[in-house]
């Protein structure tokens, strides 16, 4: 009797101690839980199981001594089939001394495989009353558990349970905080964006810099139809050419862009929705196509590589990727506006030839071209003689179309890389690269020569020399046509 008592003391300090040790995991608590029941229980079976009632399964979560009667970690059962769930659900005792002669225990087939003549369970019960899970013992022999071991297991469960709840906490929390940052993340990434839309800039970097933000992926494009395929307009975290995917039926991310749902691609590495050039280039593992809907039309695509292997991507983060994609047709508009504005700004009206702007700007880059290549370059200005005068005998109407005849005749009849632009009034600009200046007063005889209705024309040529700027060699050219003029038109004069 001294031996049992002294035992029994032995045991329940041993269980005080389980309760007063601080753990690591839930797994550390099972394990150390099962270790002290392995040695209070000699020759039995001890385990912990999961209730898993959502999917009607038990399963053994860990397990010591159960080779005997068949246990094994991450076995699984029906729940009906189990004595864990039974007792759980009160339908049978905690401890049973004879589980063949038990009326209710003693029908359940599939348990009684393990030949256990004893079994003791006692529930894993949180504070809201849940058994989630049973920290159970069987035996082959009969009545081989006494009050004193459903004490222990008593306590041992509360144990369990209350570093199940804590972990769980604990994981809830993180999940909590993490789903709270990344809502952070995604409102301050959306404010960006709304914040350079009212800049009236290009915002489409900035489209590409939150969104990445956003979702915590280093690489972000953006992409708008062109025709049937789509190319990047922006793209930030990779420095690379334009990225041209085609929208077509079939599998790969083209075929989402005819659809209107984002397509997710967990392992970018053997996803054809990635060309291999692609993944090479921005090491993509992970990415996500998020389509750009104006009318419920596709009109481009944001893409997001993650350099690390990514799930899926949650409800709160992929609401807001929605949010920038919306956005993103904002930039996508705003951006088609501008070109609109500015290809108005530098083409004139009557004759779709530049305007004195589109000649100004392009000017020093062929300037540019000019100084790498050491090659020639030439401008010539040109206008129509007696202008005012025509408009008088024939009215302003037949002097636009004669400017409009003109412009055509001239640009017509010039290179590919020339460029002619119409400064003012009867006023043109001709910009000849590798040209030298007897071969531009050559080309300029030829286009005077085709000003049509019977008019004469007038011209000034000058050869760039290397250093001057823009400006300057264009002020040459002016200067010469004032030469010509003055000298009696229906000529060319070379600024020599």
């Amino acid at each position: 009797m001294a031996d049992d008592v002294r035992v029994e003391s032995q045991a329940i300090q041993a269980a005080a101690a389980a309760s007063a040790t601080t753990y690591k995991s839930f797994a550390d608590a099972t394990r150390s839980v099962l270790d002290l029941l392995e040695r209070h229980l000699p020759g039995a079976g001890v385990y912990l199981a999961h209730l898993d009632r959502g999917r009607d399964i038990h399963r053994i979560v860990d397990v010591r001594g159960g080779e005997p009667f068949g246990i094994h970690s991450d076995g699984a059962t029906p729940l009906s089939s189990s004595f864990d769930a039974q007792m759980a659900d009160e339908r049978g005792p905690r401890r049973c001394d004879d589980v063949v002669a038990h009326p209710h225990y003693g029908r359940i087939e599939a348990e009684l495989r393990t030949g256990a003549a004893s079994y003791l369970g006692l529930p894993v019960e949180l504070s809201d009353g849940s058994r989630v899970g049973v920290l159970a013992a069987l035996s082959s022999a009969p009545e081989r558990f006494a009050e004193e071991d459903e004490r222990l297991l008593a306590m041992l469960a509360r144990v369990l349970a209350y570093e199940l709840e804590r972990e769980t906490n604990e994981r809830d929390l993180r999940r909590l905080n993490e789903k709270l940052r990344g809502q952070a993340r995604g409102m301050a990434a959306v404010g960006r964006v709304a914040t350079a839309l009212a800049t009236g800039e290009d915002a489409r970097p900035e489209v590409c810099a939150a969104a990445g933000d956003a979702v915590e992926a280093p690489v972000a494009f953006l992409l708008e139809a062109s025709g049937r395929d789509y190319t990047s307009t922006a793209m930030v975290g990779v420095d690379m050419a334009p990225v041209t995917i085609q929208a077509r039926t079939g599998a790969g991310a083209g075929r989402n862009f005819m659809g209107s749902e984002s397509y997710f691609v967990a392992d970018a590495g053997s996803h054809p929705a990635l060309a291999a050039p692609l993944v090479e280039a921005t090491n993509a593992r992970s990415a996500v196509f998020e389509p750009i809907l104006r009318d419920g039309n596709v009109i481009g695509v944001l893409i997001l590589v993650w350099q690390r292997p990514v799930d899926a991507l949650d409800e709160t983060t992929a609401s807001v990727l929605r949010l920038i994609a919306g956005q993103a047709a904002v930039a996508i508009g705003q951006a088609g506006l501008r070109a609109k504005v500015r290809s108005l700004a530098l083409s004139d009206a009557l004759t779709g030839l530049g305007t004195r702007r589109s000649f100004d700007e392009e000017l020093p880059r062929e300037l540019a071209r000019a100084r790498r290549s050491d090659l020639a370059v030439c401008v010539a200005v040109l206008d129509v003689d007696h202008l005012s005068a025509f408009n008088v005998l024939r009215g302003e109407r037949e002097g636009d179309r004669l400017i409009k005849e003109t412009a055509a005749g001239w640009a017509g009849s010039l290179r590919e890389v020339d460029t002619m632009a119409r400064l003012d009034g009867d006023r043109f600009a001709a910009l000849l690269p590798a040209c030298s200046l007897s071969e531009a007063v050559e080309v300029v005889d030829r286009l005077r020569e085709l000003t049509p209705r019977g008019q004469s024309s007038s011209a000034g040529v000058a050869r760039w020399n290397g250093e001057e700027p823009a400006e300057m060699l264009l002020s040459r050219a002016t200067a010469a046509l004032v030469v010509a003029k003055a000298d009696g038109r229906d000529m060319t004069v070379a600024d020599e």
